[in-house]
């Protein structure tokens, strides 16, 4: 009798054993609540999946499980996905099962400011690189360590710069916040929603197509206001007011309504003169430009600046310029980066270090295809001094000259915009879809011979002789820096196979220490684009 008492109990307990498993369970799921505007909800963890629905700021969600970036959730009585980065996770409820655990604290999300960051498997240049990330690519930090963070990307984990990773907040940093925002707005537009460019470049069209003109390009790091969204694209404004449309998924949007703050502009008509001692400026070459707290890229950023901007010299150490801020403060601008000029009250004419303005009368209307060589699988020549890679050159050098010639009223269609390859055939066949008026392939050259150095552009038959001409004598008046070389034949499907207008033209050689670090600069880019819009005026007139 004892032993069958004994044998109930022992049953009994199994029972109340295995019937807890389930409610330990169900405790893994988390509550967790939105901290964007508007935060997408997806059939599958990728932005190419379906959207089926979405969460505003503040909704709660019940989170299943969270996969390299996304979060799996409960929504509508179905599981859905979401970016975990615009999730705030509360605190799980603890089973009255199980002694409560003390929480850890929340791992730091940062994003990936370098086009390519090594991991390494300790916080020094001296350990070895595991692995690499790129641009965009959204971290988990874990500690830090000096300059350095440790971090996790899916299986991917080890140490990195501190210098190329940007926190992502759901505030601006202190250092950020605008002294004086004159409008007195802070961002809230219909929507409220505010992102930033995650494309290197990113074509900015006058409307939501791929056939669209291209009215412009933003680089990587512009904050746009988010208009409207139709079928994978976005109607954007640029903090100058400028509108277009852009594709969605090279925008990033922000976890609140604020936007990325910039560096304000000069008032048109400052209300007094500047003070006599101010002999130069800093003027903004490009968009996006970090403004830090000191002269290399380990100090905080305190502001962007976009191209055009314009700040009070200081004062020039190594590559790095100073320059006094609207709000009174001093601050540090990376020299490659801004030209210093005189002020027009104090000198009769400028450094020379701009571009000379393009004369771009008769390029209204034309259709001019640009080709940025190589992409993809095909790097192209790689640099002698910096590993340079021509296919990337040839892209940042082909968005400037876009730019460039849509400023001038001419339409321009890019046979790639990003970095995967286009066969020959492909680029040729654009070209004669559009009717082109002009095609302008670009290069960067390379030799055997290190000592080969200086443009050189090339035709294949007498319908692009007088185009060649014209585009590389633009080149040589615009005073790029690298010698003159000449016009040539070329023998390349590009231009053998195109029925219309092509020349090909060859911006230095990366094979040439002098040439590569040339060209990388935003100098030579900028006086280049304007030298072969030049060149494309005077063939038209």
């Amino acid at each position: 009798m004892k032993a069958k008492s004994k044998l109930v109990n022992l049953i009994l307990c199994s029972f109340l054993i295995f019937s807890l498993v389930p409610a330990i369970s169900a405790s893994a799921e988390s509550t967790a609540t939105v901290n964007a505007t508007s935060l997408n909800v997806r059939s599958e963890p990728a932005l190419s999946a379906k959207k089926i629905g979405s969460l505003k700021n503040g909704d709660t969600v019940t989170v299943l499980k969270t996969e390299k970036g996304w979060a799996n959730i409960k929504f509508e009585s179905k599981k859905a996905w979401v970016s975990a980065e615009y999730l705030k996770t509360q605190k799980a409820t603890t089973p009255a099962t199980q002694a409560p655990k003390t929480e850890k604290p929340a791992a730091k999300l940062a994003k990936v400011t370098a086009t390519s960051l090594n991991v390494r498997k300790g916080p020094s240049l001296q350990h070895a690189v595991v692995g690499s990330l790129k641009n965009g690519t959204v971290v988990s930090i874990q500690k830090q360590d000096g300059k350095w963070s440790s971090i996790i990307y899916g299986k991917v984990s080890g140490w990195v710069s501190s210098a190329y990773l940007l926190e992502q907040t759901s505030q601006p940093p202190a250092a950020q916040k605008p002294v004086n925002n004159h409008s007195g707005n802070t961002g809230n537009s219909k929507n409220g929603k505010w992102g930033t460019v995650t494309a290197t470049y990113l074509n900015f069209r006058s409307s939501g197509n791929l056939n669209a003109p291209i009215i412009g390009s933003l680089k990587y790091g512009t904050a746009v206001q988010i208009l409207s969204e139709s079928n994978g694209w976005s109607s954007v404004q640029t903090s100058d007011g400028k509108k277009g449309w852009v594709s969605s998924k090279y925008i990033s949007v922000q976890s609140d309504s604020s936007p990325i703050i910039t560096a304000p502009k000069p008032e048109a008509k400052p209300t007094s003169a500047p003070p006599a001692s101010v002999l130069k400026k800093v003027v903004v070459m490009t968009d996006g430009v970090n403004i830090r707290q000191g002269p290399s890229t380990a100090y905080l950023i305190v502001g962007k600046a976009n191209q055009g901007d314009e700040y009070a010299y200081i004062q020039s150490k190594n590559d790095w310029v100073q320059l006094k801020m609207p709000n009174g403060n001093n601050a540090w601008i990376a020299g490659w980066l801004v030209a210093i000029q005189q002020n027009a009250s104090s000198s009769n004419g400028n450094s020379g270090t701009t571009a000379p303005k393009p004369s771009t009368n008769g390029l209204k209307g034309k259709r001019i295809v640009i080709d940025p060589g190589h992409g993809g699988h095909d790097p192209g020549a790689l640099g002698k001094v910096h590993g340079t890679h021509e296919s990337e050159l040839t892209l940042m050098s082909a968005r400037l000259l876009a730019t460039e010639l849509s400023k001038a009223g001419a339409v321009v269609i890019l046979t790639r915009s990003d970095s995967n390859y286009i066969s020959l055939n492909k680029r040729v066949e654009i070209s004669h879809y559009h009717f082109a008026d002009a095609f302008v392939s670009l290069h960067y050259n390379s030799a055997l011979d290190t000592r080969a150095s200086g443009l050189l552009t090339f035709y294949y038959g007498q319908k692009d002789i007088k185009l060649a001409d014209s585009v590389h004598s633009g080149l040589l008046k615009a005073g790029t820096g690298l010698p003159g070389g000449n016009v040539r034949f070329g023998n390349f499907h590009v231009l053998r196979e195109n029925k219309q207008p092509a020349v090909l033209v060859e911006l230095g050689f990366l094979s040439n220490s002098f040439d590569e670090m040339t060209v990388r600069t935003d100098s030579f880019q900028s006086k280049a684009a304007s030298g072969i819009t030049n060149g494309l005026a005077n063939y038209f007139q």
